[in-house]
């Protein structure tokens, strides 16, 4: 898996999509390959185990003679209706009623005569999310950021930023927006849970690599541990105890990042690098 790119959750990102920065265009590109202008390629978004179909990904083609220095712009757009856009505003539910309630405020200024700004996210309810590539080009997968975790991964994405003027918030009219329903089919991951929880008790929801209880210091009433599928069930469909491990969030999210070789037979992940993490708890591999 790559990092494809990272999004700050905000109003656009919550009800109809975002736009790719300008200093991180080239990078994307690199991942999702080039679209004419005006060319649209419909993706699919894995989030939270479900696959959300149907979504586009756009090069827009706005106005050239009017802003001909402006560069290349690729949208990613669904409606607010789009189950992808309800399972967003349910999965960071605070900071949905956070932009609601700012939205409800700025109408009773307008009706006021009052000029409004742009809705802004107070730092501490800051998150995001980021997008990785999987084995089928247009099916990326979202993994939500929190606010712990956003720095770490602000550094990463820095490296792929350029020097060039950032036209993110450049807005242009779309004369032809509009709602539409469809009727269409989602395809979703449909696997026996009680194969992965039965896991987690079997190691009391501890990490088989760091062999931590990560609850503890927060009084360990939530257990928060993660089953992660070596072979991906996208590919592979096996939900077979052997074929699962289970991982706090922090080595799920490493995994996935940097997809190192699980070896079996050594009951350890070799990484890229050549680095090697052997589990630390292993009752069913």
């Amino acid at each position: 898996m790559d990092l494809i790119y990272v999004k700050d959750i905000d109003k656009s990102l919550l009800y109809q999509g975002f736009t790719i920065r300008t200093s991180l265009l080239k990078y994307f590109m690199e991942k999702f390959k080039k679209l004419a202008i005006g060319e649209n390629r419909k993706i699919s978004i894995i989030l939270n185990h479900k696959i959300y179909t149907d979504i586009q990904v756009i090069n827009q083609n706005f106005n050239r003679e009017k802003y001909p220095n402006h560069p290349e712009m690729y949208q990613v757009r669904y409606s607010p209706q789009h189950e992808f856009s309800q399972a967003l505003r349910m999965l960071f539910s605070e900071i949905t009623n956070y932009v609601d309630y700012k939205l409800v405020q700025n109408n009773i200024l307008k009706t006021q005569g009052i000029k409004t700004t742009n809705i802004k996210i107070p730092e501490e309810m800051r998150c995001s999310i980021a997008f990785y590539t999987t084995e089928n080009p247009n099916i990326w997968e979202a993994i939500p950021v929190y606010a712990t975790e956003f720095n770490q991964l602000k550094n990463e994405i820095a490296q792929y930023s350029m020097t060039e003027p950032d036209f993110e918030n450049l807005l242009l009219n779309d004369n032809t927006a509009h709602i539409v329903q469809e009727s269409h089919i989602n395809k979703i991951r449909k696997l026996n849970k009680n194969v992965c929880d039965n896991l987690k008790k079997i190691y009391a929801y501890r990490c088989q690599i760091c062999g931590q209880l990560i609850t503890i210091p927060y009084g360990n009433e939530k257990k928060v541990i993660e089953a992660h599928h070596i072979d991906p069930f996208i590919t592979s469909l096996n939900n077979n105890f052997n074929n699962i491990i289970i991982l706090c969030p922090n080595h799920h999210r490493i995994i996935h990042a940097y997809n190192p070789i699980f070896r079996l037979k050594t009951k350890d992940f070799l990484y890229p690098n050549g680095y090697k993490e052997g589990l630390q708890l292993n009752l069913h591999l």
